[in-house]
């Protein structure tokens, strides 16, 4: 796919920075209150038009014909509306010709300010989450307030479940204040720094899981779900990666841990029963996934093992990428259908 910039922007009124399901259901409502060229995107620099588990923003812009813009020429673009959905850029606001610039935060502000917003809020216990709209400032996530959506986080949810939570209800709190954003007709409200806490990437080594046993059992449940997202990493007891965990009100007495072909059981200090399910390779749980990539190459040696290999290299990673799509919308389909 060809990305072509517009020449003249300056007629644009609205601009979609991000990414994922979120931004798309964004675009496709903002398209029945505007002209296609009065709305533009940023596309996050990861996506490369290609659907994954997540649908790709900027291959449907280009499918559309959505204009593509940069941040430096949508900085320039006076009173544009320009909402931030999973953007992958801090932004200063001087920068920008327009004031009217917002986010949605994965987290109920003050809480949760950066990322890891699908782990930290279970691996610290929490009961509830949100989502956030907030005016975007030059701070990580400090905007005044516009308005949330707070919600149940529920007992046995991982941080895969709160992710998708989060893409729905964020949509939902777009739908709800986008013609408030447009008129200008909202409260804003200052967030309470004395609720608030902050997450960097630094703070969580998600591919180095160590899973503390000598704790409560509703801490080890909490450690093993905040990282059950099977796109990004799954967590592992004795080396075998985990799909699922069940905290259970049986109390089996402190300190177990039984291995069997399917799951673990185990507890904690105080002795309440924890299922840990298995990644079940044959029945599609993410097994057929997990192994893509070697499938993928084993073929790509066999075929193209003697010449042109920069050639074949990027035939490779494009199979690749399409089967990994492929069967990851499978297993969703599944899944949910």
């Amino acid at each position: 796919m060809c990305v072509r910039f517009p020449n003249n922007f300056n007629h644009l009124k609205v601009c979609i920075a991000g990414k994922n399901a979120i931004a798309l259901n964004a675009l496709k409502f903002l398209r029945s209150k505007f002209a296609h060229d009065e709305i533009c995107i940023i596309p996050n620099r990861d996506d490369v038009g290609i659907d994954t588990w997540q649908p790709s923003l900027l291959k449907y812009a280009l499918q559309t014909s959505i204009p593509v813009c940069t941040l430096e020429q949508v900085q320039q673009i006076p009173n544009v509306l320009f909402l931030s959905l999973e953007f992958d850029r801090l932004l200063k606001v001087e920068q920008f010709a327009s004031k009217r610039l917002y986010n949605i935060h994965f987290s109920a502000l003050p809480k949760y300010k950066g990322v890891y917003t699908s782990i930290t809020p279970i691996l610290n216990g929490e009961r509830t989450s949100g989502v956030t709209l907030h005016c975007i400032d030059n701070g990580i996530d400090t905007g005044d307030i516009i308005a949330q959506r707070i919600f149940e986080l529920g007992l046995q949810e991982s941080a895969r479940d709160l992710y998708f939570k989060y893409l729905a209800k964020g949509f939902l709190l777009l739908k709800e204040n986008v013609d408030s954003l447009l008129t200008g007709g909202f409260k804003r409200t200052k967030q309470d720094f004395t609720q608030s806490c902050y997450f960097s990437r630094t703070e969580i080594d998600v591919k180095n899981i160590n899973i503390n046993l000598k704790k409560t059992s509703f801490q080890i449940h909490n450690q093993l779900r905040a990282f059950i997202f099977r796109e990004y990493q799954l967590p592992r007891l004795r080396g075998v990666r985990v799909a699922k965990s069940i905290l259970s009100e049986e109390f089996i007495g402190a300190n177990v841990f039984e291995e069997s072909e399917n799951e673990f059981i185990l507890s904690g200090i105080d002795g309440f029963k924890i299922i840990a399910q298995k990644v079940d390779i044959l029945a599609g749980g993410g097994g057929i996934i997990l192994y893509i990539k070697p499938f993928c190459f084993i073929l790509f040696s066999i075929f193209f093992s003697t010449q042109k290999i920069l050639t074949h290299y990027f035939v490779y990673i494009y199979i690749y990428a399409h089967a990994q799509a492929y069967f990851t919308k499978r297993s969703l389909y599944d899944k949910y259908a």
